[in-house]
C-alpha cells in the first residue's frame, strides 16, 4: 500500500508491506471496538440513571407523606434521561 500525504510544499511518501498493514489494522479496529463498547456502557449507565430518577419520583410522595414537589422535577428529568441518545451525564 503506498500512501501520500501533502503538508504544504512538504510531501510525505509512506509504503506498507501487508503485514504492516493487517497490523495497523486489527489496531484500529480493536481501538474502534473498545470505543464502540465505552459507548454503550455510558448509554446503559444513563437510562439506569433515568430509570432510578423516575423510580424515586413516584415513591418519593408516599415516603414523604404527601409532598410531590420532588417529582415534579425527577420524573421529567428521569423520562429525558431514558429516551435521549445524547450524552447528557458525565460519569
Amino acid at each position: 500500500m503506498r500512501t501520500v500525504y501533502s503538508i504544504g510544499s512538504e510531501t510525505i511518501e509512506t509504503v506498507y508491506t501487508y503485514d504492516e498493514w493487517l497490523k495497523e489494522y486489527n489496531r484500529r479496529e480493536t481501538h474502534r471496538r473498545i470505543r464502540q463498547r465505552r459507548e454503550h456502557l455510558y448509554y446503559i449507565k444513563q437510562r439506569l440513571s433515568g430509570a432510578i430518577m423516575i423510580a424515586i419520583g413516584i415513591f418519593a410522595p408516599f415516603v414523604l407523606d404527601g409532598e410531590a414537589t420532588i417529582s415534579l422535577f425527577l420524573l421529567p428529568l428521569g423520562i429525558f434521561l431514558m429516551l435521549t441518545k445524547e450524552k447528557v451525564i458525565i460519569f
